[in-house]
This record gives C-alpha cells, structure tokens and sequence, in this order.
C-alpha cells in the first residue's frame, strides 16, 4: 500500500531525474562539437566544463594554479581555456587587442562582477559607458594634478620615516608590505577622498588592513569562479554580511569596515553637497589644478544625475582605493628587495640620489628624480619583473577578430595576460633577472612593450600618480636609511606562485622584511 502511495510521487521526479542526466551530456556535447569556439585548440576538457578551472584555481592547492595549467596548454599561441573564451599569447597581438580608442573593447561581465563593484569605472562593463566615467575622474589623474600633490605626499613621507626611525637599530625587522601599504593607503583617503586617516600612525589598524588585503587577494581564485557572489554579498545589510564573514573569514571583515567606512564618506559628502547647493554655493567649481576630491570630480563631470549616485561614487571610491594601495606598496617593497639583493645597482641608485640632494638635504622636485637614470631605470625594472595584473584580462569585441588563419566570431571574450609579455625573454633577455641597466639602450619594442600599467582603453589612469608616489618615497628612503634584508628570499617570498588577479607569493611567505641599520641624517625632511 504504501508503494502505491509513493509510485506518483516517484514518477514525477524521472523528469527532473532526467534532465540532471541529459543536461550535463548535452552541454558538453554542445561545447566539443557544436559551438563557434569548437574548431580552436586546447584540451577537451577545458572546452566542455568550467569545472577544470574551478579546480586548479580553488581546489588544488594552494591555490590560484589555473595559470600553470593555461602555460601547459599553450602548444602554439592560441588556445580556448574554457567554454566561452580565447586566450592568446603573442606580443604582437596584445596592441591590437588593448588597442586605443576609437576601437570598442567592452569587458567580459563575469570579470567585471568579480570584485563586486561593477558601477566604478574598473569594473565597467561597457565601453561607452567606460569611457564617460574615466573622463569624469580624469582632472583628478592629469599630469599637473598629481604634480600639485607633491606637499601632501611630502607630509605623509614624514609620517613613513618616522616608523622606519623607530625601528632604526633596534634589531626587530619590518615587514615592508604593511608598512607602505598603510602609507599608500593614507595618501589615497588623502588625496581622492579628502579624508585624513592613520593607517601610519595606528599600527594594529594597519595589519588588520594588510590581513584583509590578503584573505581577498586568497579568496579571489574562488571569486572568479563565481563572479556574482561579490555584487550579492555587498547587496546584504552590513550586519548580516559582518555576521556571515566573521564566521566564514573573519579577516575579510576588515574590508567590509572599509566598505562601510567608505559609504559613511560619500553619505557624508553628499550631504554637505546638497546643503551647498541649498545655500548657492559652487562646490568648489572654481578650482584651477584639480577638484578636491574624486566626488567632487564626478559632480563637476557631464555625466547624467544616475551616474551620481551615492551608490556609483561609493563603489568608484572603493576600486580607487583597492587599486592606488595595494598594487603600489607591493611595488616599493619589491624595488627594494631587488636593491637590497644587488648592491652594487644600489651603490650607483644611492651615489645618483645624494648627488641631486645635495649640500641642501632637500628631497627633490618629482621632475628632478624622474630625470635620474638609475633611478628610473630600477623603478621600471621592478614594475616590469613585479608585472602587478598576472590574470587574463579578457574584452569583448563587437565585430569578428582575425587571428592568423583564425576567425575569432564576435562577442567572444579574448583574453591575453601581462606577465607573458613583461616576461617573454625575445623581448627582454635573461626576462626574469634584475637587469636595471638594459633600460639604459632599451629598443623600441622594449619600450612599447613596456606594460605593466596596461595598455589601450582600460589602462590603469593612476598610473601618473604612482610614480610620483614611488619617486619621492623611495628616495626618501633609501637616503635617509641603511637596510639589510632579514630572513627573505626570492622563490618564498617574491616571485608570483599563486594568481590571485594579482601575482601572490607562497603561503609560507612572512613578507619582505628588512632591518633598519642606520640613519644616515642626509635627508632633512
């Protein structure tokens, strides 16, 4: 009797039964043999599930390893990594691909979705879209903008050395990451957000700030398997999202605090907006070098009223932030790790600064510095070993794309990765060594290959303000201070072994840490 009961409910669920079964096989069939990606090479099993993927990035660990993988499936220059897209690796190609304007390249949504901020200009999916909101932060990032900065950094940098003379013989070792990304990270509130913070002067804030930077940077090989979770995770009360990751990630929690904080300054900024309208005041139009903050540079803009919103400032605010600190800092401890490993190039870097110092103990003007050839030539060497971007940044093309013999169809996304052409040893012999001095009779196809900001439409529009940010501090640094590293090497704790958007070091890594030796009290700042 019982049987008789259950048998309808039985024969209901073979459909659904069915489907599970069918579905799968009938994708993948789909995929092998009757997609327009179909015809280009790469293993079966990428093509028919992103599952491959889901496992090299987030199961195998540590982590982050689809790249090894994508290495191993180059046999020629083209490969389909996965169902949907097309990687390519061939110099020669990525001008063409990351090509400037008038071209129209819009980004792959699953890669704007991933950092769960799809309304600032990084995360813009598409072009034309893209190109308004760039245009609406752009007087922030000009050239004589980022040079009126120079005081503002000045002060910041005092903060800095007031950290490393604490340290000064004191045998205990800093770890350089932290420490400058707490100074980077002060100087953007400054700058964009007109806001003053003490990520220096608070040193428990600034390594709960460096712990969230890293348990994102851990969590995005998850991440970019599921792209929404991000957008639906911000969407959530700050409570219940707090609640949710505290228990899943506690260190993440960092970052939703800066979530928060962030929204707490936009609301705020608004608010005084609109009481300045009220009262007929300009907000601050008349400004001659550059507005006072990335908001009010968004309101000056000609963009419509909905690209004003609270909301869209709020998410611009956070991918500035995440894209002005982290990268940066990275950038300086990784400059100096390669100083401190060679020091003969620092001999020749350090005799160059003190000889623009001077009898004065001034810190040059950013002009000066960019002018000094071992200097500049250091600073790029790092850029283009530390190569910061090292996943496949993949746009969409609104028209079919030729390749060789291959015709790539429309809307495909095609993809090309940045180390592989900062790291390509046709182009840059013995590529994976320290090498400042090949900048000093770089080719014209080193220099144009020179891309670790990017390239075309969507390169990195800070990248003025990174310099001057990089120019001033390591200069301050390295003529104020004596180091030595402390416990740091090359395979452990520098070169890239997990892609996490940005290259990671090993899980065993504590850093690059140094021991500051001396003050040497030639620098008066």
């Amino acid at each position: 009797m019982g049987d008789l009961t259950n048998r309808p409910f039985a024969l209901s669920l073979w459909p659904f039964l069915c489907l599970l079964v069918i579905y799968p096989i009938s994708l993948v069939i789909y995929r092998l043999f009757f997609h327009p990606l179909a015809k280009f090479p790469g293993p079966k099993i990428a093509a028919s599930t992103k599952w491959f993927e889901f496992y090299y990035d987030v199961v195998k660990q540590p982590g982050g390893q689809f790249f090894q993988e994508l290495n191993r499936m180059h046999d020629g220059p083209i490969v389909r990594p996965n169902p949907d897209e097309i990687h390519i690796r061939d110099p020669a190609f990525f001008e063409i691909l990351y090509a400037p304007n008038p071209t129209i390249r819009h980004k792959y949504p699953p890669a704007s979705e991933m950092a769960g901020v799809p309304l600032g200009t990084q995360g813009t999916v598409d072009h034309h879209v893209h190109k308004h909101r760039r245009m609406a932060n752009a007087r922030m990032f000009s050239k004589r903008a980022v040079a009126s900065a120079q005081g503002l950094i000045h002060e910041h940098i005092k903060e800095l050395l007031g950290i490393f003379e604490a340290h000064c013989g004191t045998d205990k070792p800093l770890e350089l990451q932290t420490v400058l990304l707490a100074y980077t990270t002060d100087i953007v509130y400054d700058y964009m957000f007109d806001i003053e913070t003490d990520y220096q002067r608070n040193a428990k804030a600034s390594q709960s700030w460096k712990r969230s930077i890293d348990a994102i940077a851990q969590a995005t090989p998850f991440s970019k398997q599921v792209p929404w979770l991000n957008k639906r995770l911000l969407m959530l009360p700050h409570w219940f999202t707090h609640f949710l990751v505290m228990r899943i990630q506690p260190d993440v929690a960092g970052l939703l605090g800066v979530h928060r904080h962030v929204g707490e300054i936009v609301a705020a900024y608004v608010k005084r907006r609109d009481s300045e309208h009220k009262s007929g005041m300009n907000n601050d139009k008349d400004e001659n070098i550059r507005p006072k903050s990335i908001f009010h540079s968004i309101d000056q803009s000609s963009l419509p009223p909905h690209e004003k919103s609270p909301l869209r400032m709020e998410q611009e605010a956070i991918t500035v932030l995440a894209a002005g600190s982290e990268t940066t800092a990275r950038v300086l401890a990784h400059t100096i790790f390669h100083l401190l490993q060679n020091p003969d190039i620092l001999a020749k870097v350090k005799e160059e600064l003190f000889n623009a110092i001077g009898d004065s103990g001034q810190l040059p003007d950013v002009k000066v510095l960019e002018n000094l050839p071992w200097l500049t030539a250091c600073l790029r060497e790092s850029l283009r070993l530390r190569a910061a971007i090292t996943s496949r940044l993949p746009l969409v093309l609104e028209k079919d794309m030729p390749y060789k013999e291959w015709i790539i169809p429309a809307r495909t996304p095609i993809s090309m990765c940045i180390p592989d052409i900062l790291h390509n040893d046709d182009i840059f012999p013995e590529a994976m060594k320290f090498r400042p001095d090949r900048w000093f009779n770089a080719t014209e196809q080193q220099n144009r290959m020179f891309v670790p900001f990017g390239k075309g439409t969507r390169m990195c529009i800070g990248l003025e303000f990174a310099y001057v940010e990089m120019y001033m501090s390591l200069t301050s640094l390295l003529t104020r201070f004596d180091f030595e590293l402390y416990d740091t090497n090359w395979e452990r704790d520098v070169r890239f072994s997990r892609d996490c958007f940005i290259g990671e070091a090993t899980p065993e890594s504590a850093g690059i840490r140094v021991k500051v030796l001396a003050d040497t009290k030639k620098l008066k700042i």
